[in-house]
């Protein structure tokens, strides 16, 4: 096989996939639990991604197929299934003053291509099905079925691939490019759980009185704002009280607002953001509100997560050689009818026992009173390295780089936890600034080149 013509093909065609990512991208496809109907399960937007990406696939060859409009596929050739598995449901882009390039208009600039999406996963999904078509129109033999498998519902839950296992045929292996090169054969396993605590007592006595606490959304973002109202006649002395620890405040009529500002990052690095609602809790101590069955409540929360990111107050604190630290992050805080829960996301070591964890969390909340919902829990991922597909990959990307690499672990969760025989691969080179989930999201021109490049020359190593 002329694997020369592959590659020409790859850049040939650049310009053209440039422009269907970009259209896909100008899409807004993020989750609308508002908008959910029986024809359209996440909302009609994140429909009208999955038609495009099809009717785009369609037009350069493929066999298309729409699973409920909860995921689909393309594929090209015959023989032994194939997938590369990736999603097109995007994360919100937040406040648009975070921005310096609209979210949704596929900016080109400064040798990028800006907009949510382009690197998680629009940008690597286009890119696979490019590499897929440069191998098809190269003239050689497609031996096996290579398939794109797209879901919609990657970001909130796996609805969309369990929805696809149902019924359709599982690849003998795959790759998910939702994550990093060389070539990620562990992922750790991932906790997601709400604490909540129902309150009595809610007289404020006269002092200021927190009325509402809102902060977060998503249980993989480290959230970035929270926004507290307090009301009575003492409230103007928080001012004093709270900027120091960088709170916004603004008097309103009926009370005062306060603002606390982060910077958001994905749950699986939460220590490259900086947690609106920790630096709230950091204050709390300093604070005399009321109801004081709420403040006693907050000092909780802070005696069981503090400024922390590996989860030590909670007894949940691990490490281990293949995939590192465990990671907390503190996801979202919302007070209503007279309790106060909290979301929360854990990533803990492959080797680690998850009900192990779950089992401590629930101790360190009893201590304080605070009840466990039932979390959701997704396994960790462990592929040994000396697999044909983990080995396959490597050398695809050393034969495009020119770089020797060696397996990584993340602490992100993909796809590839639902399938057999399936590992990550890309899209993010090493050394390359993280944007996915956060604002100017971004994906290099020249590293979405270079990957399409590295998936058709794997392409190539597998269709032997």
């Amino acid at each position: 096989m002329d694997n020369k013509k592959v590659h020409e093909l790859v850049d040939a065609n650049f310009d053209d996939m440039l422009k269907d990512l970009s259209d896909l991208i100008r899409v807004p496809s993020v989750l609308d639990e508002s908008a959910r109907t029986e024809e359209h399960p996440f909302g009609p937007r994140v429909t009208e991604a999955l038609d495009k990406f099809l009717a785009t696939a369609a037009g350069l060859g493929f066999r298309t197929a729409n699973i409920d409009n909860m995921a689909g596929y393309a594929e090209l050739g015959d023989g032994p299934l194939f997938g590369v598995l990736a999603h097109l449901d995007v994360m919100p882009s937040g406040s648009a003053a975070n921005w310096h390039f609209p979210p949704f208009d596929a900016t080109a600039a400064n040798g990028r291509l800006y907009g949510r999406g382009t690197s998680d996963d629009k940008g690597p999904a286009v890119s696979a099905l490019y590499a897929i078509k440069a191998l098809g129109d190269s003239g050689a033999r497609l031996a096996r079925r290579f398939r794109v498998i797209v879901g919609l519902d990657e970001e909130s839950g796996f609805r969309c691939i369990e929805r696809y296992k149902k019924t359709e045929e599982i690849p003998e292996m795959s790759f998910s490019p939702d994550a990093d090169f060389p070539v990620v054969n562990a992922e750790k396993g991932i906790l997601r759980f709400v604490l909540r605590k129902s309150m009595s007592n809610m007289d404020a006595m006269g002092i200021p009185e927190l009325v509402d606490i809102r902060g977060g959304d998503r249980f993989n973002i480290v959230p970035d704002e929270l926004a507290i109202f307090f009301r009575g006649a003492a409230a103007a002395n928080l001012e004093t009280l709270l900027m120091p620890h960088g709170a916004e405040i603004a008097n309103t009529g009926n009370g005062t607002l306060v603002t606390f500002r982060g910077k958001s990052a994905h749950a699986m690095a939460p220590q490259e953001g900086d947690n609106a609602i920790q630096k709230f809790l950091g204050a709390v101590e300093e604070l005399d509100f009321g109801p004081p069955a709420l403040h006693v409540a907050l000092l909780e929360l802070w005696s069981l997560f503090g400024r922390e990111t590996d989860g030590a107050s909670l007894g949940i604190a691990a490490s281990d050689e293949v995939s590192g630290r465990l990671s907390c992050n503190l996801a979202a805080i919302s007070f209503d009818d007279g309790a106060l829960s909290v979301k929360c996301d854990v990533r803990y070591p492959v080797t680690c026992d998850g009900d192990a964890i779950i089992e401590n969390i629930k101790k360190s909340a009893a201590r304080v009173n605070w009840t466990l919902d039932a979390p959701k829990h997704s396994r960790p991922l462990y592929v040994p390295p000396d697999t044909r597909l983990v080995k396959t990959l490597l050398e695809a990307y050393e034969a495009v780089t020119g770089e020797h690499g060696a397996p990584v672990s993340i602490g992100g969760g993909t796809y590839c936890k639902a399938l057999p025989n399936a590992v990550s691969f890309g899209a993010m080179f090493p050394g390359e600034e993280e944007t996915a989930h956060q604002p100017d999201e971004y994906i290099g021109l020249d590293s979405l080149r270079k990957m399409t490049h590295i998936y058709a020359e794997a392409l190539c190593m597998f269709n032997k």
